[in-house]
C-alpha cells in the first residue's frame, strides 16, 4: 500500500477505470490480507472474507494508506471476486474416499 499524496485526496473523474498499477495493486492487496485471514480462521466463507477485506480496506483508508482510487480498485475487485458466478460447490463426502 502507498501513502497518500496530496494530489491523491481528490476522487478520479466520474467514468475514470482505474489503471493497470492501480487493479494490480488492489490484487496484491486482497491477496495479502486473504493470507492474513488464512492464517487466523480456520472456518472461511464468501460472507468472512468480505467482512475482513472491508475492515482492512477501510483501515488503510483512515490511515491515508490507500488512495480513492485505489479503494475503487478494490472495490471492483471485490465485486467480481465475491460475485455468485464464482460459487465453489463442496464435493460429497463419499466422493473423497
Amino acid at each position: 500500500m502507498q501513502t497518500l499524496e496530496k494530489s491523491d485526496q481528490y476522487p478520479a473523474p466520474a467514468g475514470s477505470a482505474p489503471t493497470l498499477a492501480e487493479r494490480i495493486d488492489a490484487i496484491e492487496q486482497f491477496l495479502q490480507q486473504l493470507v492474513v485471514l488464512l492464517e487466523v480462521e480456520p472456518d472461511l466463507n464468501r460472507e468472512c472474507i468480505a467482512a475482513w477485506i472491508e475492515i482492512s480496506t477501510s483501515s488503510a483508508s483512515a490511515h491515508g494508506l490507500l488512495t480513492l482510487r485505489e479503494r475503487a480498485a478494490m472495490e471492483r475487485l471485490c465485486a467480481r471476486v465475491f460475485s455468485p458466478a464464482v460459487e465453489v460447490l463442496q464435493p460429497a463426502a463419499d466422493c473423497l474416499s
